[in-house]
């Protein structure tokens, strides 16, 4: 085994995919098409078995049909009052039997013999009449040996039977009116013809239908032949071979008595013929080996050639960072392959590490974000109700108060967008110094250095806001001296537009500058948070840079790139510009 996969190992690929190909895809389309024919075939010949079986059912309850009107009628006279006195000689005189059976018995039964037309006969034979009385009641001295007549005195059913001469009969038990001592037997001639007319019916093509009883007495032959009739009985379904033919029977029993309907027919005429399944399984395996052959000769041709490709590819695009060794017993293509896609694989884990730690504190800041934007329209519908509450008071101050702070948070929620103009930001952080300025008393000055030309350009949005909260908290009231001055200014680079934030502030040590961009402030939107936000959508070279004399003041600068285009990314996820 080892030489055999030394060998292998160390085939070219050309001579690996023709041989795997073989392997691989000639063996499994040749055994799912035998398979698929086999189980094809089979499935036809259980459905052509069922079919059969379903028709044999419903040819069965057509039998039990017309014979549940001969059970009906034989039911209707054997528990009539009139027949058990009658039969059981219970009347006072022959008038009264006479009278009996002028008025209920005879014109009864010679009613359903005109309606039902499988009544041929119908005679009532009773132990307590010495002579026969009317048109249908006689004695049974001369039947009482026969054996019909003692399995029906035996009996509380209607039983089914036929004589030397292959007439039909049914017969049933006549109790006398105490319904414990019997009385005599009914017994019916029936038309052979009208019972199984449904029969003659039901056939279809070269199909026959035969009854046998529980003793294998043949009862009904629809034209099968004797040698074939002699071999069926028993089984619902089995198959009989008679001189070098086979047929298949089906037999369901009838439901009240002792007969099986049986259906005979040549085994050929029932199954569907798979001859064409055989030679759509045949073709189909032919298209696929020349599929096969074509699909081999071009992998062999060219596989190879890419697969170099790559390789070269990969290794012209390694550096130092891949070092990491991949051992193969392999020496072909694929081993070479193997080892640089290795070192690609490595590499890949990394970047998606780094993607995922991105998204993450992507996600973080989305979060951040979301605390402010918590049922605007309710925060603007209170701010103006505030407004003219205010406006209604003569209280200018309240208003001017109420319409800053909607103006602010209508610019803080930019209906969801990350990306604003810079604009739009100013409006922003405008409102939110009035606001300053009107709880610091009108103290806090603030001077704007605006160029016209960067007030259409794309920024990140709110991004002035925690600075500006930090330079008047943290800077400007700490300020020991009144007087505090507030720098805004928004200007254009070579390649960048640029927003300075300048107070003259308490300051702080140079050394706590670097800090700050490294932990977040306790103020939730700390500028490590606008830092990271601004390099995740605009890439690394942009973002703050702080610089801080002690005692003297802050700035913070903020970077962006002045000819791209910020835009939300696809779904909800943003994406680098």
């Amino acid at each position: 085994m080892n030489m055999l996969l030394s060998f292998f190992r160390n085939r070219k690929l050309m001579h690996k995919l023709i041989v795997t190909y073989l392997i691989i895809g000639v063996l499994p389309v040749a055994s799912l098409g035998v398979f698929a024919y086999r189980a094809a075939e089979g499935y036809l010949e259980k459905q052509a078995l069922l079919g059969m079986n379903d028709t044999v059912r419903q040819s069965a309850a057509n039998v039990d049909q017309e014979l549940e009107k001969v059970r009906s009628f034989i039911d209707f006279m054997v528990y009539h009052p009139v027949v058990k006195k009658v039969s059981g000689r219970e009347l006072d005189n022959m008038l009264s039997y006479t009278r009996e059976l002028n008025e209920n018995i005879e014109p009864t039964i010679w009613y359903y013999i005109n309606i039902h037309r499988e009544l041929k006969e119908v005679v009532f034979y009773s132990d307590y009449v010495g002579r026969q009385i009317g048109s249908f009641i006689y004695p049974s001295d001369e039947v009482r040996q026969t054996n019909w007549y003692r399995e029906a005195k035996g009996s509380n059913q209607t039983l089914w039977h036929y004589d030397d001469s292959g007439v039909l009969y049914a017969s049933h038990a006549i109790q006398r009116s105490d319904n414990t001592t019997f009385a005599g037997v009914l017994r019916i001639r029936l038309d052979h013809d009208q019972v199984f007319a449904k029969l003659e019916g039901d056939l279809a093509g070269e199909g026959r239908y035969l009854i046998k009883d529980n003793r294998g007495s043949l009862l009904y032959n629809g034209g099968v032949s004797e040698s074939i009739a002699a071999q069926i009985g028993g089984k619902q379904q089995q198959s009989i071979r008679v001189d070098g033919s086979v047929y298949v029977s089906s037999g369901v029993p009838i439901s009240q008595t002792e007969w099986t309907v049986y259906y005979v027919a040549p085994k050929d005429g029932v199954l569907v013929s798979s001859s064409d399944i055989l030679g759509a399984t045949v073709s189909v395996l032919l298209l696929s080996g020349i599929v096969l052959l074509v699909l081999i000769w071009l992998f062999s041709r060219t596989l190879v050639k890419p697969i170099h490709a790559l390789k070269r590819s990969i290794v012209a695009v390694e550096n130092g960072d891949f070092h990491v060794p991949f051992r193969t017993a392999s020496s072909d293509e694929i081993g070479e392959l193997t080892a640089s896609f290795d070192k690609m694989v490595r590499r890949i884990r990394t970047l998606i590490q780094e993607v995922d730690e991105a998204r993450t504190q992507e996600k973080e800041a989305e979060l951040a974000a979301l605390q402010a934007q918590i049922n605007p329209h309710f925060l603007y519908n209170t701010l103006s109700l505030i407004n003219w509450k205010a406006v209604r008071l003569e209280a200018p101050e309240i208003s001017r108060a109420a319409n800053m702070l909607s103006k602010f948070y209508r610019t803080s929620l930019n209906q969801g967008k990350t990306v604003t103009t810079v604009s739009e930001e100013l409006a922003n952080i405008q409102a939110y110094i009035e606001i300053q300025r009107m709880m610091h008393s009108e103290r806090l000055e603030v001077v704007y250095e605006i160029d016209e030309q960067v007030q259409g350009c794309e920024i990140v949005h709110f991004v002035l806001q925690p600075i500006v909260e930090n330079a008047i908290i943290h800077g400007l009231d700490e300020r020991e001296e009144a007087g505090g001055l507030l720098l805004i200014r928004a200007e254009l680079a070579s390649d960048s537009v640029v927003l300075t934030v300048q107070d003259n502030g308490a300051g702080m040590d140079p050394s706590v500058c670097a800090t700050l961009l490294e932990r977040e402030s306790a103020g939730g939107y700390g500028l490590r948070n606008v830092h990271e936000r601004i390099r995740f959508y605009c890439g690394e070279p942009y973002g703050l840079r702080i610089t801080s004399v002690l005692h003297e003041g802050t700035t913070v600068i903020l970077e962006f790139p002045r000819s791209a285009t910020l835009a939300q990314p696809e779904g909800d996820v943003p994406r680098a510009v």
